[in-house]
């Protein structure tokens, strides 16, 4: 199974966290989406399931392993929900 990044920004200038899913393969697929509402750490329960939701909209969800912060941009893969 494919497996794509999963990523959550911060955009200073507009003070809104960010979640970007990579695109696939061939190209396509890139999704951005706000997380109105999310506090910063993805690993904490309650801001995990705030992002998890998004990922389900977007038919993937995350692998196990976790978040890990590169950089101060929070990257998790994701795989597609068959």
């Amino acid at each position: 199974m494919p497996v794509r990044l999963a990523r959550i920004t911060y955009e200073r200038h507009i003070r809104i966290w960010r979640l970007r899913l990579d695109p696939d393969a061939a190209g396509a697929g890139d999704k951005f989406g706000d997380l109105v509402g999310f506090g910063g750490d993805p690993r904490r329960p309650d801001e995990e399931l705030k992002v998890t939701t998004h990922l389900a909209g977007w038919r993937v969800r995350p692998v196990d392993g976790g978040w890990r912060d590169e950089a101060g941009t929070w990257v998790v893969p994701v795989v597609a929900v068959v």
